[in-house]
């Protein structure tokens, strides 16, 4: 049998957590800096659990994001066309409690001075009493330089 149908693990690395699950209100959080310099592309796998405070909105979107140095100039990271890798404004979008979304990304078009990824998290929410939502975000890194990974 081809390796693929037996031992798919071999191929990607999944144990990056870049948002690590947390009890999260309104606002923006930044994931940590992962050095991608043996990748090609990724997924961010998003689970979304239980929101707390009855909003009657809720909208919880991840972005990507690059810098040459994992520490500032953070800039997001964009397809050949200058789109954004994000999930807003896409079914991938979370407005419901316990979802799990995930976001495919290249790095192919990277600023090639560019080596540290990281996941942006911005929740929002209409009405409710302190709202709340337990998020957090894994990265799976695939494309590598060499296997296994």
């Amino acid at each position: 049998m081809h390796p693929d149908r037996t031992d798919i693990g071999y191929r990607y690395k999944a144990d990056t957590q870049a948002l690590p699950p947390n009890i999260q209100s309104a606002g923006t959080r930044n994931g940590v800096a992962v050095d991608i310099t043996d990748y090609g592309s990724g997924t961010v796998v998003a689970n979304v659990g239980p929101i707390g405070g009855g909003p009657t909105e809720t909208s919880i979107t991840y972005a990507l994001q690059t810098s040459e140095d994992g520490t500032d100039g953070w800039v997001s990271l964009t397809d050949l066309d200058g789109n954004q890798f994000t999930t807003a404004g896409t079914p991938a979008a979370v407005t419901a409690a316990n979802r799990c979304v995930e976001l495919d990304f290249t790095l192919q078009y990277i600023t090639r001075t560019h080596r540290f990824l990281r996941v942006v998290e911005t929740v929002a929410f209409t009405g409710g009493t302190s709202p709340d939502v337990i998020a957090g975000a894994t990265l799976v890194l695939g494309g590598g330089q060499r296997l296994p990974l």
